[in-house]
């Protein structure tokens, strides 16, 4: 099976892709996923960085070398972000997996069904960055009586809807984790829901706490 219809069975029909991938995993194929990913996550942020402009108050001479350098980070930490968050991911869900009695390897396997799973988050990057660009410019004032004021910008409601979208995207990554897990670690239904709620429980909790509830 070439690589184009797993990424499609994975689309279609998970849980017979994932039984194919986690026997047969090919990480080669989770890394271009994620470098999909990663670069739609850059560019998000630099389409973020135009949109909001931060201003510390007290410094509003601000050389436009630290500027320069603030813009450059809002590319290069989402492309090492989404690597980073990758390893990390797949190494906590492969730990519990084992704890719940799991068999799989977290090297080639879970990389790869981790990887595979953030075939959503490529949606979600696509719509995220159609919902960013819809944003009116906003000047963010950062000072010592207001620390949060980045997070009342996004608040924005195109902000707040990417947001949300992305967090649907989870839902649909954890149900490839799902599959992936319950072949690459032949745990029961019950004990791979566990193992696919972990990222669910996170990505609420960050939309919550994002939004201003909490």
């Amino acid at each position: 099976m070439s690589f184009v219809e797993r990424v499609i069975g994975t689309i279609k029909n998970p849980k017979s892709a994932m039984e194919g991938i986690a026997e047969h995993p090919m990480i080669e194929e989770a890394v271009i996923i994620v470098g999909v990913y990663a670069v739609l996550s850059a560019i998000s942020g630099l389409v973020m960085a135009d949109k909001i402009t931060y201003v510390f108050e007290g410094m509003e001479d601000m050389p436009s070398s630290i500027e320069s350098i603030t813009r450059v980070s809002s590319l290069v930490a989402p492309l090492i972000g989404a690597f980073i968050l990758w390893i990390v991911v797949t190494g906590i869900l492969h730990l519990v997996s084992l704890a719940l009695g799991g068999e799989g390897k977290f090297y080639p396997q879970m990389m790869t069904v981790v990887g595979f799973s953030m075939i959503p988050f490529i949606f979600g990057g696509i719509i995220g960055i159609l919902l960013i660009s819809m944003v009116e410019p906003i000047t963010v004032t950062i000072s010592a009586t207001n620390p949060w004021a980045a997070k009342d910008a996004l608040n924005n409601p195109y902000l707040t809807a990417s947001s949300v979208f992305g967090t649907l995207m989870q839902f649909w990554a954890a149900a490839i984790i799902f599959f992936g897990v319950k072949n690459a670690h032949r745990l029961s239904p019950g004990k791979s829901a566990i193992v696919a709620g972990i990222p669910v429980v996170i990505a609420i909790i960050s939309l919550i706490w994002g939004s201003g509830i909490v």
